[in-house]
């Protein structure tokens, strides 16, 4: 090949890869786009318990129709989402509205939302809520989380410590709590600036989580009450791991094998009595089994299988124990594409 071939040939590469280009963005232009006007908002300093509502105002700047799946809050429990398009239109507006609370957060702040779209440039926008969260009582720590007990039995104290940030005298009263199995009790410092809120345990407990509200009343103006959460996990005697197995949806292009472990901890000796899936085509195996301590299975999924989107399936193990004589794994499918509950 010549040096006039050579040139002839790199120039119709150059031309073909910027046609290519060309296409690519066209197709970008006809589809949608999501713009957000301002992705962060600061709400400033506010008190501890403030409810802080945001707004998000956005745009559908392309020319196909924007579908807005789902917006995700990384903080479920100080954040809700009170309301999100659906869809926009091209050059559309909307506003995406939620509401932080702020009983259990403190100092700095930066939670943010997920915003899952068919924009093809951005599929999963992340937008960030700012601000400080100031209280005139600082609690250490700012939760309660009792270390995870064996029995329902259990019966355990935790101590926060509460210290009066400001010049004038803050009296604390009325420690409660919402749920029996939890007690609470405040102790006065000797200085006045100090207190100690005392959570118990009240046995019996329930096997899984115990949860509660922990709510104090203050004679400060401005904060009238405090509330902070508690949290005792009893770990059941039987447990599976992981919790659940995802499928991803469409027909498997090969073999899978999902490995999850059944473990045992039990004072009483547990026999597993037998198994079943509630699904045909897969197989259930067992491929180590230490009795008293755990069982390691596997379900089979053959070539070809069909997962479908709504699949609810779960493979339930008998047991002889009196509380957990059946136990049940789910089987769920999951997409790329998330889609709105």
């Amino acid at each position: 090949m010549n040096s006039t071939q050579t040139k002839c040939s790199g120039l119709a590469a150059v031309v073909f890869f910027f046609a290519i280009q060309t296409t690519i963005s066209a197709k970008k232009n006809d589809g949608p786009a999501l713009h957000v006007e301002k992705g962060t908002i600061d709400f400033g300093k506010v008190i501890v318990g403030t409810e802080v509502p945001v707004r998000f105002h956005i745009q559908n700047r392309g020319k196909g129709k924007l579908l807005l799946y789902d917006v995700a809050a990384s903080c479920t429990s100080c954040t809700t989402i009170l309301s999100s398009p659906d869809k926009l239109e091209a050059d559309e507006k909307g506003v995406i509205e939620a509401r932080v609370l702020t009983a259990e957060l403190h100092g700095g702040v930066d939670r943010t939302l997920s915003v899952y779209s068919n924009d093809p440039g951005e599929s999963r926008r992340i937008l960030h809520i700012t601000g400080h969260v100031w209280s005139p009582l600082e609690l250490k720590p700012h939760y309660i989380y009792f270390p995870v007990a064996k029995t329902v039995g259990s019966k355990e104290e935790y101590r926060v410590e509460i210290t009066n940030t400001t010049d004038e005298d803050i009296l604390l009263s009325k420690a409660r709590s919402d749920d029996e199995k939890f007690r609470a009790k405040l102790i006065s410092g000797k200085n006045k600036k100090t207190h100690t809120l005392v959570v118990s345990t009240v046995p019996p407990l329930e096997y899984g989580s115990n949860k509660a509200l922990i709510t104090f009343n203050t004679s400060y103006d401005r904060l009238p009450t405090i509330q902070i959460s508690a949290i005792a996990n009893v770990r059941p005697p039987l447990t599976f791991s992981p919790s659940r197995l995802y499928l991803k949806v469409g027909d498997l292009k090969k073999p899978i094998r999902k490995h999850f472990k059944l473990s045992i901890d039990s004072k009483e000796p547990v026999k597993i009595l037998g198994h079943s899936l509630n699904i045909a085509g897969p197989t259930v195996e067992v491929t180590e089994r230490i009795p008293g301590k755990y069982i390691r299975y596997a379900i089979f999924f053959p070539e070809g299988f069909r997962v479908e989107p709504n699949l609810t399936a779960s493979l339930t193990v008998r047991t002889n124990h009196e509380q957990f004589d059946q136990l049940n794994l789910p089987v769920q499918s999951y997409s790329n594409v998330p889609q709105r509950e």
